[in-house]
């Protein structure tokens, strides 16, 4: 008989493309030729929806990850994170930061990482609350020539780019408060406090243009929603806490405006049909519910703000899935684990593509 052990490379690369990533996982635990089989095999893992990305485990380090496919926690040992602040992800790549303020793209799937020019400088403990989100032109693991946008917030959100090839951050003057920000179709656009700009000359001279004007009354999001640009506003109510004695800021509805560019006006938009938006400090994430069961379809699925009076309190407790049709906000995670507001969850999407 052949061993398990022995079993051909194309056979066990065959399996791996039905396996989800936490069996795959398991998949690279069980000998030396099967976890080389794993590391050099390009394929990706059974589609799945995204992961929730947590804080590190305080006994065995390893990190913590929530699967809503499976709706079980997964412990992953990833020594790269290590004392790094994370400040969410896009195409499935992390941005972290280091003590010294070296920022990096990384993979935790391929292990691939890119080393940025170094940040402008903050008070370490306020670097978490500085860093507001970054957003790729390109996906790190199919072109090498990406761009990057970086948001961080001193007084207002102020914004950098970095061309590949370059060693420093070119700062784009602004203004006025960047709410959010998106790559769609070829361009960068941003949800300032009343307007919708688009940035121009990213290459050389990057300034901003205005496209049209928003009405805007709760948090922005922006979400490229199969070719159509959408405004996701969420809305925020402020409950007294089960001491009676602590306000608890905690989400109530969200509102979805489809904007027109070319004609410069908006609309309501209140059906997602068989969609799914996933919503956080990570770049946006639209998924097809019919392919994957348990997901609720027209829901938008989203982790905390880290908008708290008491943070010591609740923590990131502000997680949830918001129902269109029922217009109410229902639990997808068990409410009694605590989060620390300094690492928030984030989404991750697994990209095991290389270059």
């Amino acid at each position: 008989m052949v061993s398990w052990s022995d079993l051909c490379s194309d056979a066990l690369g065959h399996i791996i493309g039905f396996l989800s990533l936490p069996d795959l996982q398991l998949f690279s635990a069980v000998c030396r030729n099967w976890r080389w089989v794993a590391k050099q095999n390009n394929c990706s893992p059974a589609e799945q929806l995204p992961w929730l990305m947590m804080r590190e485990d305080a006994s065995t380090k390893k990190r913590k990850f929530y699967s809503l496919t499976e709706k079980r926690h997964n412990y992953i040992d990833i020594p790269e994170l290590h004392n790094q602040c994370w400040i969410g992800s896009s195409f499935g790549w992390l941005f972290i930061v280091d003590r010294k303020f070296i920022p990096r793209l990384f993979n935790l799937f391929t292990r691939e990482c890119y080393e940025l020019p170094l940040l402008p400088k903050f008070e370490e403990e306020m670097l978490q609350k500085r860093l507001v989100k970054v957003v790729l032109f390109h996906d790190p693991s199919k072109k090498s020539d990406f761009t990057v946008l970086f948001l961080y917030r001193i007084n207002l959100t102020k914004m950098a780019v970095w061309l590949p090839g370059e060693n420093r951050w070119r700062c784009i003057p602004c203004m006025d408060h960047v709410a959010d920000a998106i790559f769609f179709r070829g361009n960068f656009y941003l949800a300032c406090s009343s307007d919708l700009f688009i940035i121009s000359d990213v290459g050389s001279n990057p300034t901003m243009k205005l496209v049209m004007p928003l009405l805007l009354s709760g948090i922005e999001y922006l979400v490229d929603f199969m070719g159509e640009l959408l405004l996701v506003e969420r809305h925020l109510i402020i409950n007294l806490g089960e001491s009676r004695h602590h306000f608890h800021v905690v989400t109530e509805r969200f509102a979805v405006h489809k904007l027109n560019l070319e004609e410069k006006k908006s609309f309501e938009y209140k059906d997602f049909g068989d969609y799914a938006i996933f919503l956080g400090t990570s770049c946006p994430l639209v998924v097809n519910s019919q392919l994957y069961p348990g997901c609720k379809r027209n829901s938008i699925y989203f982790t905390d703000l880290r908008i708290k009076l008491y943070p010591e309190l609740y923590g990131c407790d502000d997680i949830g899935v918001y129902n269109f049709a029922r217009d109410a906000v229902e639990p997808f995670y068990p409410p009694e684990i605590f989060h620390p507001l300094a690492e928030p969850p984030i989404w991750l999407t697994p990209n095991v593509n290389k270059l």
